[in-house]
């Protein structure tokens, strides 16, 4: 694994907020991992999370 988003990435590609990009972190249906207090995804894992909801609502 050579690259993971974090938290500010995620906020830059969705271009969402702080807070959202947080609670989507935090989210059952989202595939991130917490570290100490750190949130992360791979790209592969972000992507495929993506693809299963292209036009699709995701409630958080």
């Amino acid at each position: 694994m050579d690259e993971v988003y974090n938290v500010k990435d995620i906020m830059r590609i969705l271009k969402i907020g702080r807070n959202r990009a947080y609670e989507l972190m935090q989210s059952s249906g989202f595939p991130a991992t917490k570290l100490g207090h750190t949130y992360f995804v791979t790209p592969e894992k972000f992507k495929a999370w993506l693809d299963r909801y292209a036009g699709k609502e995701f409630e958080i």
